[in-house]
């Protein structure tokens, strides 16, 4: 027996049953690469990434602390969405130079079929298309994005297409030239108009082509960025040049879904932008610190408060349900990090192993849960709780997850596998 081993098994006997714990959050990605631009729905993550030298698509899902890539192919892959079960992004693959030819493409995470979303014999304004959005709201999947011509800024409308159970295409406004964007919830398409100014709505169930948009509010010296919807409820980072600075906008529609009520949500301190809303609770990247940080708003309430602070820069907030996921500086490069938005949701995924602070994950997307007590890394408190808790792995977690050396079997190989691979 080495003295490795002998030390191993010195510290083990010795190990206690329940480790110290750490806050709720999970660090999704770790590696010295860049993972950034997260989308969520229910437990699943996805993000664009470059550790395979080229933009990816990857996914996390929560439910069961694996990691899959979605995309292999040679050229870029970015600006990734997801609703359901289907994901959606920008894709350069039908390009005869890097970046020159964008189209929409989409995964089904049922079937892991690829497809593009829109054929070329499709294309209206010269067959660029970005800026995806998607949305499955009982079963209704739609999606919608921005098409326009290489290097014509003055041509570029947004399109909308039903997914399943139709093929409707069209645009959602055809009385402009300078359409950008786009959101869509609940067959709700919000976006702005630089031809017209401000911010712009269609219920698109409305099968006509020539359906009147709806102004919502003008705004035609200010800047308008990351539109959101979510029910009767719109969100924005609005940027006024008389304070120079971004806020965040609200406005709520009536009932008519014609008009409505508008109003600031975020202090004029610093800027906040990048907004992201689902249901009353609304979280953006905040400045006001001279950092950027993650805020929350909960509209049921009307109480703000901080929720995600740490070293770094904490950006590009995305929210489904009770989970935000967001883009984090404080390793060094971006990564992808996950956080409940209230202390008492409790942590998704397998089965926190007792003594465990969360879900057991794979980190290294090999197919195996190396961080057994969810922290998210891998070290030598995963071996002790490991060793501690084999008979319990053994009968509540898929042994493919936990069974490092492929013997078959929970052993106590598997812990003497797992602390030589730390």
């Amino acid at each position: 027996m080495t003295y490795r081993l002998r030390l191993l098994l010195c510290v083990l006997v010795a190990a206690l049953l329940v480790l110290p714990g750490a806050a709720w959050e999970l660090r999704v990605t770790n590696n010295d690469f860049v993972q950034q631009d997260p989308a969520i729905s229910g437990t699943k993550v996805v993000w664009e990434d470059n550790r395979n030298g080229n933009w990816d698509i990857y996914m996390f899902d929560a439910a069961t602390g694996q990691t899959r890539r979605l995309t292999d192919e040679p050229h870029d892959q970015i600006n990734p969405q997801i609703s359901g079960h289907i994901v959606v992004w920008q894709d350069y693959r039908n390009s005869v130079r890097q970046n020159e030819n964008p189209d929409i493409y989409k995964y089904d995470l049922r079937t892991d079929e690829v497809g593009i979303v829109h054929p070329p014999s499709e294309n209206t304004f010269g067959g660029y298309q970005c800026n995806p959005a998607i949305d499955d709201t009982n079963g209704v999947v739609v999606a919608t994005w921005v098409e326009q011509a290489e290097g014509i800024s003055e041509q570029a409308r947004v399109f909308y297409r039903y997914l399943e159970g139709g093929t409707r295409y069209q645009q959602v406004y055809q009385d402009s030239n300078l359409q950008a964007g786009p959101w869509v919830s609940d067959q709700k398409v919000v976006w702005t108009d630089n031809d017209l100014g401000g911010v712009y709505f269609r219920y698109v169930s409305d099968s006509d082509p020539y359906t009147t948009a709806h102004v919502l509010e003008r705004a035609t010296n200010d800047t308008i960025d990351g539109l959101r919807i979510s029910g009767e409820r719109i969100v924005w980072s609005q940027y006024r040049p008389e304070s120079m600075e971004y806020n965040i906008r609200a406005f709520r529609l009536n009932p008519d879904l014609q008009s409505g009520i508008g109003s600031w949500v975020s202090p004029g301190d610093r800027f906040q932008t990048e907004p992201a809303l689902d249901g009353n609770i609304l979280v953006w990247r905040d400045e006001r610190s001279g950092a950027a940080d993650v805020y929350l708003y909960d509209f049921g309430t009307g109480q703000e408060r901080a929720l995600v602070t740490a070293p770094g820069e904490q950006r590009q907030p995305a929210i489904d349900g009770s989970l935000v996921a967001f883009t984090d500086t404080r390793n060094g490069n971006p990564e992808i990090y996950l956080v409940p938005v209230s202390s008492s949701v409790p942590l998704p995924g397998l089965a926190t192993v007792p003594g465990g602070t969360g879900a057991p994950r794979d980190l290294d997307t090999d197919g195996r849960c190396e961080d057994v007590n969810g922290n998210g890394r891998a070290d030598f408190a995963d071996v002790v709780l490991y060793f501690n808790q084999m008979s319990w792995i053994a009968a509540n977690m898929p042994s493919a997850s936990f069974d490092y050396n492929g013997n078959g079997r929970i052993d106590f190989a598997d812990v003497v596998w797992l602390f030589n691979h730390l």
